[in-house]
């Protein structure tokens, strides 16, 4: 067994379209530890997984999450683009992809936009998937306001280029004002200095989004903790 958590980003995203129930499954089958998913809010107050802030990129259909209702959303191919045999793939709410990962493994959900917080908190409540997720973001708002409404969620935050001037030891600061334990940082940032300052500090690391093999084995060998990739059936190459 490995010592570190296999994540699929957008589910097995290099096979199957991102963010679908197919993406899901196919990492499922492959076996991970955990599921990335990416989370908006539509119009009418549901929650779906899709990673951009519109339906143009990986669907047939246009226009802003958060200005269409769900029903046309679930009208919406979000397959088709990346094969023919995955048309007619929907777009997913929150709950259908709960009920897909949750039997199975751990499902990490990535809330994009800061004000579907609550909402999201309260479906992982009513789907009673509270053991079974964690909650990963850029926005430090979304993780005050999941760990004000729900400190049994676990909690990780998304570092990015962004960040790349910033020193590990300020970030771990920074994390435990969040009350958080988890980084998820991109792995360009990482070296075997930044993994040792933030894993001696008793923080959890983890790193997105490899799909390069022999960059797995450095992560592996810097001791982080967690490797995300599009291709999760790579890592039974590390």
């Amino acid at each position: 067994m490995d010592s570190w958590i296999r994540i699929a980003h957008r589910g097995a995203s290099g096979i199957a379209p991102e963010n679908t129930l197919a993406a899901f499954k196919k990492a499922i089958e492959i076996g991970v530890d955990a599921v990335e998913l990416d989370l908006h809010g539509t119009a009418d107050g549901e929650i779906v997984v899709i990673h951009d802030a519109s339906l143009d990129r990986t669907t047939d259909h246009r226009g802003l999450i958060n200005q269409t209702a769900l029903e046309t959303i679930k009208r919406a191919d979000a397959g088709g683009w990346f094969g023919a045999e995955f048309a007619g793939e929907p777009v997913p709410t929150l709950a259908e992809a709960l009920e897909c990962i949750g039997e199975k493994t751990v499902a990490l959900l990535e809330i994009k936009d800061p004000l579907i917080a609550e909402a999201v908190v309260a479906k992982v409540r009513e789907t009673q998937t509270l053991n079974l997720t964690v909650i990963i973001s850029f926005h430090t708002t979304v993780l005050e306001a999941v760990r004000a409404l729900e400190p049994r969620i676990p909690t990780g935050w998304l570092i990015g280029s962004h960040n790349n001037d910033v020193p590990p030891e300020q970030l771990c600061q920074a994390l435990g004002e969040l009350g958080s334990s988890l980084l998820n940082v991109n792995h360009q940032l990482i070296t075997a200095e930044f993994a040792y300052e933030v894993r001696r500090r008793g923080i959890a690391l983890w790193c997105w989004t490899i799909d390069d093999v022999v960059r797995m084995r450095e992560m592996e060998a810097f001791g982080v903790q967690g490797i995300t990739s599009n291709y999760p059936e790579r890592f039974a190459e590390v």
